[in-house]
């Protein structure tokens, strides 16, 4: 498709004008007519940056424990309702030991029976990842069983100190039933490190120092406890929290103080909970909320902030008097106008994009130009982008690539041996056939025929692999691992010979001459993966397996008399 030419304004040129003016003129206005307002706006600033830290640290956490407690409940499930048997200590380790993938802020999961036979997988052992223990002498543990034996759902339970890395973990407990019977207890110990990291990286963005407090005299989480907790006194099995009062953070520690600036306390509307503390001579507002359903005691989380810091920092601030709001009002009408002229194409490339990210590439619509120069041109070539797309997915199985991508597997396919199920089948005859028709009707045929096998394999969750001719290859059991391949291949094939059959009646009736055609199926294990050149890569399957369903196939014309 060869390259128009695009014309327009270019928005950098757009931009320095409109916006250029109005910041010189609101500038102009601000040194002639301004008047401090520092105190209001350092309320304001700060509230704002705490109650956006206190967010984020209350979606963080809930982001962080939430997915532990899920997987436990999703490990329930499968135990109560048979589906892994939970006598079966092997079966059931490796069960715990992949659910780990699924939540990389789990350490350890276990699952205890009533018998007191401990199962556990472990994150960072790589030598001895799954162990079966009999902890039928530990007293805590008997009187966890008794407790949890009487509950039927998830539930945060206390902290434990991991001596040997310096760690604190929390535990999610789910007793597990079934038929209405106590068969035992799965835990999840979630590491908290991850908390303290990421509050670093809100004090970096926000300012102020934020905190997590496991009641009102335990520290969860803070930015210095990303170090090894064992530096801290009195952290052991028996506290695996620090207290709040030898935590080392002095300001921190005086937040439940009485010495308090209530006025100031005041000035904070729309903040959950305000404590203003006045700490040798200065000033630290507290802005913090609880939450209540993450462990057995409530969390606060929230931040703390020098007001006079922040007032400092603010002090240049003016109000802008009603004859700037007059000159910002314009702006405002240019804003929007130029805001609308650019915003249009731009959605316009966002409904297309999201048709191309689901390959839906006829669905596309085109981006139409605008006045800008630098938008035409990003609109011009994610039109031809589009064409070309269009072209190419001819020659690539689009429903293999979007079961890849469902499946998140695309662009990482190592190669893998699997057992999957292997589909080869052929056109009896096709070389005589095609020689009594025109290329149109012999491609016309294989369009049709290769049409039918595909919607068959595709039904039963089949995947294509490759046209050879008049020949096809397909497989179940990947890209998805399936247990069911063998049954979903057999019925493949029984689907095939029904729609041949079908196919052939409306054939003979209209004069034309029967399709007839051989299968070869056959499961077993194969080499499954990207197999090629760097440039150049297939999904495919190769092995014994496949070989053996080719010659299943081949050796049909020599067993039967009659094809399909």
């Amino acid at each position: 498709m060869s390259a128009r030419a695009v014309r327009g304004i270019s928005i950098s040129f757009a931009l320095t004008l409109c916006v250029g003016g109005i910041v010189v003129v609101v500038v102009l206005l601000l040194v002639m007519a301004s008047y401090p307002i520092a105190h209001r706006n350092t309320v304001e600033l700060l509230q704002e940056k705490t109650n956006v830290i206190t967010h984020s640290l209350s979606a963080r956490i809930r982001g962080h424990l939430s997915p532990a407690k899920t997987q436990i409940e999703h490990l329930d499930h499968l135990i109560s309702e048979g589906l892994v048997d939970g006598a079966n200590r092997q079966r059931l380790g490796e069960m715990l030991a992949a659910s780990l993938s699924a939540t990389p802020q789990v350490s350890v999961v276990s699952f205890t029976d009533p018998n007191f036979q401990v199962v556990r997988a472990f994150r960072n052992r790589p030598g001895d990842r799954i162990s079966v223990d009999d902890w039928s002498d530990d007293p805590d543990l008997r009187q966890t069983m008794l407790q949890y034996a009487t509950l039927h759902e998830a539930s945060w339970g206390s902290f434990f100190f991991a001596e040997p890395v310096g760690e604190t973990y929390i535990n999610v407990r789910n007793p597990v039933r079934r038929d209405g019977h106590f068969v035992g207890l799965l835990t999840a110990g979630v590491s908290i490190k991850a908390l303290s990291e990421f509050m670093i990286e809100l004090g970096d963005e926000y300012g102020g120092y934020p905190f997590i407090l496991y009641g009102k005299e335990r520290v969860m989480a803070h930015p210095s406890m990303v170090t090894d907790l064992r530096h801290y006194p009195h952290v052991n099995d028996l506290q695996p929290l620090p207290a709040l009062h030898r935590f080392g953070d002095p300001v921190l520690s005086e937040i439940w103080s009485e010495n308090r600036d209530k006025k100031l306390e005041a000035q904070f509307p729309r903040a959950p909970r305000v404590r203003a503390v006045e700490y040798l001579g200065e000033t630290y507002v507290f802005v913090f909320e609880y939450l209540f359903d993450h462990a057995d005691q409530p969390l606060i989380i929230g931040s703390y902030q020098n007001f006079e810091d922040v007032s400092a920092e603010i002090d240049r601030l003016r109000l802008i008097p009603l004859i700037g709001i007059a000159v910002l009002a314009g702006g405002l009408v240019m804003a929007i106008f130029l805001g609308r002229a650019l915003s249009r194409p731009i959605r316009g490339m966002a409904r297309a994009s999201a048709h191309i990210r689901e390959l839906d590439i006829d669905g596309a619509p085109r981006i139409r130009s605008g006045p800008f120069l630098e938008l035409n041109e990003a609109a011009e070539a994610f039109n031809t982008m589009a064409d070309g797309l269009q072209a190419f997915e001819t020659y690539v199985p689009r429903k293999l690539v979007k079961r890849l991508m469902g499946a998140g597997l695309f662009g990482r396919l190592a190669s893998e041996s699997r057992e999957i199920t292997v589909l080869f089948t052929d056109i009896v005859g096709f070389t005589a056939m095609a020689e009594q028709y025109e290329v149109e009707e012999v491609a016309r045929l294989l369009n049709e025929h290769f049409a039918l096998l595909t919607r068959q394999v595709e039904a039963t969750g089949g995947t294509v692999d490759k046209l050879i001719g008049d020949a096809m290859m397909a497989f179940w059991g990947a890209p998805e691992r399936t247990t069911d391949h063998a049954l979903k291949g057999c019925e493949a094939a029984v689907r095939i010979a029904a729609a041949i059959r079908e196919e052939n009646q409306r054939r003979g009736a209209d004069g034309k001459e029967l399709v007839r055609i051989r299968m070869g199926l056959h499961s077993g294990p194969a080499l499954i993966g990207n197999i090629g050149a760097p440039g150049r890569v297939n999904y495919t399957a190769i092995g014994d397996t496949i070989n053996t369903a080719s010659r299943l196939e081949a050796l049909s014309r020599d067993l039967i008399d009659e094809d399909i």
